[in-house]
């Protein structure tokens, strides 16, 4: 018991993952691990599900279209976002608290944080029900403890940490490339090019298919900070952000809809065309190494906030507290709905976005961005996500062929920018280096 104690209590470096302070530069792991991170969390079965889903609403070619452009949009507020990160070291709940300050980032903090614990959660699910529907399990007892030990076994690289991580990327991607090059020869190529003319059902708006791209990665693309601060400096990140979406997630989803448009089935679920145990199973070893490279990224993005949000929470702790949550809300198929899950995410996260990218290039004009220069409260900041979010959402109600999490972000940056001119912008002293920071930001310093 002691020992298991003093487990959850070790809070070294090794283990906290630098969740209460920029990373050290000397500590810094560069362009690989980060982006081999974010491929691997990009490059996932659910994705190609999603593409999929995107085809069979809108048929071909829009939903190549609808892909793309969602993809792009990610990109470019993913990397706005990322930028600020490698610069500076910061993870997501440092920079929510530079920008609404150590009271006020919170609520936004733990918002995300339980989010990504459902997209983890709902990952978790999708393995479970994937083994389902490739096995013809009955919804028993039995699927419902085979789904826990599913989402323990997910949970362990994040716990031990992100280079941990990037090790379990290094064995699941080759899986993924195997599941793409399989459907790839045995079913697109074959299908030859009257799969670019396949109709859909037509029960999907353009922009609704838009808005499931966007939004599939809306909340880890805000949080991206978490990965992409270790890299060495703003450009990189980007970089990483670009490897992500424009080519991981956009290739993947773009392949869903691919092989949805080929098998022309609405009925066949996940792919599974193919009833001969020799194709079965190794696609459920796939998806199952697939949905665990993302589940571990969505869990870290969890704990990152938890730590930074629950006073004696260490990395340890946190991971495992987020675990629970998601197991009980997996097991219980709470979080099985993925489109309106999908609709929450697009409403409640990209105003929060908003927010430090109007903080950081236009009140602090890319100076400088550290949590211990805000105001306790900047009631600017939430005031203007609370407008991001009614906008987002009226905009989803009266104008759905419109992307209201992009009507979300542009409300908050203009509400921010004019709250903040006429009653400040939340920073309560100038900047002031210390070795102690410059040490810890140098890669900050030396783009200065």
């Amino acid at each position: 018991m002691n020992t298991l104690r003093q487990w959850f209590a070790e809070d070294t470096e090794a283990h906290d993952e630098y969740y209460s302070q920029p990373v050290p530069f000397h500590k810094r792991l560069g362009f690989k691990d980060p982006a081999l991170i974010w491929a691997g969390f990009a490059i996932a079965y659910v994705c190609a599900v999603i593409g999929g889903t995107v085809q069979t609403g809108l048929g071909m070619p829009n939903a190549i279209y609808a892909i793309l452009l969602g993809n792009f949009t990610l990109f470019i507020y993913s990397s706005l976002i990322a930028y600020i990160s490698g610069k500076w070291g910061l993870n997501f709940p440092l920079m929510v608290k530079a920008v609404f300050g150590a009271k006020g980032a919170i609520v936004p903090t733990l918002i995300l944080a339980f989010l990504v614990t459902g997209w983890y959660a709902f990952q978790t699910w999708l393995t479970a029900d994937i083994l389902r529907a490739a096995f013809n399990l009955e919804p028993t007892t039995g699927l419902v403890v085979i789904t826990i030990l599913i989402g323990i076994v997910y949970a362990i690289p994040t716990v031990l940490g992100v280079k941990s991580m990037s090790k379990y990327m290094q064995i699941a991607l080759p899986g993924m490339i195997i599941f793409a090059l399989y459907y790839l020869f045995v079913k697109v190529i074959p299908a030859g090019s009257d799969i670019l003319s396949r109709p859909g059902s037509g029960e999907m708006a353009f922009m609704t298919g838009v808005a499931l791209t966007w939004s599939t990665f809306v909340v880890s693309g805000t949080m991206t900070g978490d990965i992409v601060r270790f890299t060495k400096n703003g450009a990189q990140a980007v970089g990483v952000t670009a490897v992500a979406f424009l080519l991981a997630n956009s290739i993947f989803m773009l392949l869903g809809a691919f092989i949805s448009a080929a098998i022309n089935n609405p009925d066949v679920e996940y792919f599974f065309d193919s009833s001969s145990i020799f194709v079965v199973f190794p696609l459920v070893i796939v998806a199952f190494l697939s949905n665990g490279s993302t589940c571990d990224a969505c869990l870290y993005n969890a704990t990152m906030g938890f730590t930074n949000s629950f006073h004696g929470f260490t990395w340890r702790s946190a991971a495992v507290f987020g675990m629970a949550i998601g197991l009980i809300a997996a097991a219980t198929g709470l979080i099985g709905n993925i489109v309106n899950f999908l609709i929450l995410l697009g409403l409640l996260v990209p105003p929060i976005g908003g927010a430090i990218i109007a903080d950081y290039y236009f009140i602090k004009k890319g100076r400088y961005f550290e949590p211990d220069q805000a105001m306790p409260l900047n009631w600017a900041a939430i005031i203007s996500v609370i407008a991001g979010v009614i906008a987002g959402y009226y905009v989803n109600a009266a104008y759905p062929n419109f992307l209201f999490g992009v009507a979300g972000i542009a409300v908050t940056f203009v509400a921010y920018l004019l709250l903040c001119s006429l009653f400040g912008s939340g920073s309560n002293r100038q900047h002031v280096p210390t070795s102690e920071r410059e040490e810890k930001t140098k890669a900050a310093t030396i783009e200065r």
